[in-house]
């Protein structure tokens, strides 16, 4: 059988949140529940206990101390590595500027993407909608091509559908990078020229 492959939306997420401090699995279910992560990226504890031991053994994290919170039993600290931070940064400039049907990769992407500089989160996005806009483009040819030849609609719903759906992630994709343009426009992570602020 051929190898898992490493990257997958939950190692992903591990990765983004021990990048902003060490966490505890239970810690790291509570921030993901506030953020409203647990909805996109079905969370269980068996997809910690499958995700956390794969990337220490890859050595992008490591087992820490154990605490002990009133009655509750002990629970391991994790910490990222320098390597781990490095694959990170990677695996969000792949999903950012990746392919576009690769969705809930895009979206876990943009939940940790403030892990790189703001100006190069604007250049990927830039970069995707671009490609996005050729993508319309073609399609959009082809459907009115297809229109003028009498196929009708029924026969053509299943490209009209995507499309729809790539013309609106295009719509979205340039208000966001307007928005991040915006010196007012908060930044946690790295070049950001305001205050932290706590995320919730």
């Amino acid at each position: 059988m051929p190898a898992r492959p490493l990257r997958t939306p939950m190692t992903v997420a591990v990765l983004g949140l021990l990048a902003e401090r060490p966490r505890h699995v239970y810690d790291m279910r509570v921030e993901m529940r506030e953020r409203g992560h647990d909805r996109t990226l079905k969370i269980k504890n068996a997809s910690f206990y499958d995700a956390l031991p794969r990337l220490v053994d890859a050595g992008l994290i490591t087992e820490g101390e154990t605490v002990r919170e009133g009655a509750r039993p002990e629970r391991t600290v994790y910490r990222i590595t320098e390597a781990g931070g490095s694959t990170l940064r990677d695996w969000l400039r792949e999903l950012l500027d990746g392919p576009a049907d690769d969705t809930s990769g895009f979206t876990v992407a943009l939940m940790f993407m403030f892990a790189l500089p703001r100006t190069e989160v604007i250049a990927l996005l830039e970069r995707r909608a671009e490609r996005m806009r050729e993508h319309v483009d073609e399609t959009g040819h082809a459907l009115d091509a297809a229109a003028r030849d009498g196929v009708a609609p029924v026969f053509l719903a299943d490209h009209a559908f995507p499309q729809a759906l790539r013309r609106a992630e295009l719509d979205w994709l340039r208000a966001f990078t307007t928005q991040l343009r915006d010196p007012a426009t908060h930044w946690p992570g790295p070049g950001s020229d305001s205050p932290t602020k706590e995320r919730r």
